[in-house]
Formats: C-alpha cells, structure tokens, sequence
C-alpha cells in the first residue's frame, strides 16, 4: 500500500515566493479592512444617543442656532446630515432633503471605498493565483527533458504550481465573506441614520 505523501510547505512556497507574499499581504489587508470597519461603523458611533437625544431637545425648541452649534461640535454622520439640514433650511423643504442626501453620499464615501477595496481583492486574487500558476506550469514544460526522472520532476513541479490558484481562491473567497457581510452592516447602518436625520428634519421649521 502507498504511503501518503506529506506537502512540503517550503517548497511549495519555494516555487512562488512573490506570488505567495502577495497573496498573503492581499489577506492580511482584507482581515484588516474588514475589522476596521467592522469596530469603527457602528450606530453608536455614528449617531451618538446623546447627541441625538440633545438635539432633538434644541430642534423641539426651536434654537436652531445652538442645534447648528452642536452639530459642529461632533465629528459623525448625523451630526453632518443635520448640520446641512440646518444652514439650508431657509432655502425650502426640497432643498434642505436634497442637500442633506448630497452630505449622507459624502459621509459615507469613506465606508464604500473600503468596500470597493475589498471587492478589488475578491476580484484580483484568483487572478493572480492562476498567473503563479500559469508561470509555475510554463517553467515545468520549458525545462523537461525526455528522461523518466524529468517526468516525475514535471508532475511535481505542476503540483507545486497548482498551490498559488488554490491560495488565490481562498484568498478570494475570505475576501468574499469579508466584503458580504461588511456590505450589509453599511447598508442597513447607513438606512437608520438616514431614517433618524429625516426624522429629526421634520422638527426643523422652514
């Protein structure tokens, strides 16, 4: 019976060392992303209760000026909403809804670059994974020669080169789940604070 053969991992990496780097750093990256994102996107963060809770107090009543105030004061995207809500609410209610939705895009540009960073991984990784592959393949057949060790030298060295396509797949697919997940909390985050800044709109009398 056959012994199982065992994988050397030195090797295998041995064969691509660029490849395999990149990859890595490419996972690394979307990892990172994606925790970033995940610790500093969240309603709590964005849309403070205590902020929302004093300024609907000041919206109730009707100081719009220190309402504005407090708006400058913090650093979230409701309080950007509502700050422009604010300065252009003499301008009519159309007005006001169109520009505070022209701030929400703005506010959150920051949150979809990221996502398009990791739909970039999802896309560049197999590719790069089959150019290691393709590289590792044409390096095998240029260099066989007729004899029977060079075949056997031929397979391995194609089973070795296969490693970068699989690495890019799972590289891909992490990335993948990274960027599914991430994509769903920025829609439904994004939905409630454009819910709670129309909401706290209606206070504002034009």
């Amino acid at each position: 019976m056959a012994t199982p053969q065992i994988i050397d991992l030195k090797a295998v990496f041995s064969a691509s060392p660029i490849i395999y780097s990149l990859l890595a750093m490419m996972s690394v990256a979307s990892m990172g992303i994606w925790l970033y994102s995940l610790i500093t996107f969240r309603p709590k963060d964005i849309m403070p209760e205590n902020f929302r809770k004093e300024l609907r107090r000041l919206l109730e009543q009707e100081q719009y000026d220190q309402a504005q105030k407090l708006c400058q004061s913090k650093e979230n995207v409701l309080s950007a909403l509502m700050k422009t809500g604010l300065i252009t609410r003499q301008l009519g209610a159309q007005v006001m809804i169109d520009a505070m939705k022209s701030e929400g895009k703005r506010a959150a540009s920051a949150f979809w670059q990221r996502l398009s960073l990791l739909n970039d991984i999802v896309i560049v990784a197999p590719m790069l994974g089959l150019l290691g592959t393709v590289i590792g393949m044409f390096y095998a057949f240029y260099d066989v020669n007729r004899s029977i060790e060079s075949i056997n030298a031929l397979f391995d060295g194609l089973g070795i080169a296969v490693g970068t396509t699989v690495m890019g797949l799972i590289v891909a697919i992490l990335s993948m789940i990274f960027h599914t997940t991430l994509k769903y909390r920025v829609v439904r985050t994004l939905s409630l604070v454009e819910n709670e800044a129309f909401t706290l709109s209606s206070l504002i009398r034009r």
